[in-house]
């Protein structure tokens, strides 16, 4: 206990079961706020009576302003545009966010970020996902000028540890040996020989292919990475070339109707394969590492791939294209 403020256990909320009440008689007003370890309310305790003392009570309206509740929904609006997958991923951040920094956002500190973000449950992939979303709200609340500072500023992500889901040049012509719906064979060829995601593919139209020219448009609507370029060009790789009249004279959706029929297609493929599943973000990994095996240029490759950067490529596709048959793969 304070003469000034009191922290004490508030079991009422699992998320920040510790309050902080700064007494009336000493702020004007009596002033609540929790927090998920004792250890941060009594840190702001001592923040809060120290402002009180320097700059008098009209102070603490500084340190009002926008709730972190609004925030997250002008956020969920501002980058909320692209695939489902990402917009699940800010959605279950803001919610995060939300619940766990209940008050105004100009008071959330680093030190209680980091502390919750490591102390997040899931696999370390999970985490690092978590981590990147956090820090990609905070970069935005920062650029919108709505906080002075990006708590996660210099902070380190935590190493994922990705999958590497890739077909053997065998695998990919199996798999092109079946009768393909159009959708399914351009998803196939698309992301297996250009790198596209499937969100890109199925938000793109057949007039985004110039089989003459040799180059996919990926346009702006199409694109799922914010941290990436707003739209590329890929070039047509050879199993393209050899394949270019699949891609004339096509128009519209290249996969119309639903993503949950797309799965459904692909699922009935693979199971008549003998395969158990489709494997995750197969085809992608695949072009990634045939691809860099064959430049030996992690700056092409991520080029292709829409990254700004080719240090996660290197990172994670390094390895399994020293060890790739990318001739065998490209023959296809």
């Amino acid at each position: 206990m304070n003469g000034s403020y009191i922290v004490s256990p508030y079991p009422l909320r699992p998320v920040s079961p510790w309050k902080l009440e700064v007494r009336a008689a000493f702020a004007g007003k009596k002033i609540r706020r929790f927090f998920q370890t004792e250890q941060e309310a009594w840190e702001e305790g001592k923040r809060i009576t120290e402002q009180i003392q320097q700059k008098g009570t009209e102070s603490l309206a500084d340190s009002g302003g926008m709730t972190m509740q609004v925030a997250v929904r002008l956020w969920q609006k501002d980058v909320g545009i692209k695939s489902k997958s990402h917009n699940d991923k800010v959605k279950k951040m803001s919610e995060m966010l939300a619940e766990r920094f209940a008050g105004p956002l100009t008071l959330v500190q680093p030190m209680s970020v980091t502390r919750w973000l490591k102390g997040l449950g899931g696999s370390e992939t999970s985490r690092a996902s978590f981590f990147r979303y956090a820090r990609m709200f905070f970069r935005w609340a920062r650029g919108c000028r709505y906080i002075a500072e990006n708590p996660l500023e210099g902070s380190r992500a935590p190493k994922s540890n990705p999958l590497r889901n890739i077909l053997s040049p065998a695998q990919m012509r199996d798999l092109l040996k079946q009768e393909l719906p159009d959708k399914v064979l351009a998803l196939v060829l698309l992301g297996g020989f250009a790198g596209l995601r499937t969100e890109e593919i199925f938000a793109m139209n057949w007039e985004n292919i110039n089989a003459k020219t040799g180059q996919i448009h990926v346009p702006p609507d199409a694109i799922k990475d914010t941290t990436g370029f707003d739209q590329r060009i890929v070039d047509f790789t050879e199993p393209l070339v050899r394949r270019k009249k699949f891609f004339e004279g096509k128009k519209g959706k290249i996969i119309p109707g639903s993503m949950e029929a797309l799965h459904e297609a692909r699922r009935r493929i693979v199971l008549g394969m003998g395969w158990s599943r489709w494997p995750k973000n197969s085809l992608r990994h695949s072009f990634a590492t045939y691809h860099l095996a064959r430049s030996k240029n992690p700056s092409m490759t991520a080029f292709q791939m829409g990254h700004t950067s080719s240090t996660m490529l290197e990172r994670v596709y390094a390895v399994p294209a020293a060890m790739a048959d990318w001739k065998a793969f490209w023959k296809i």
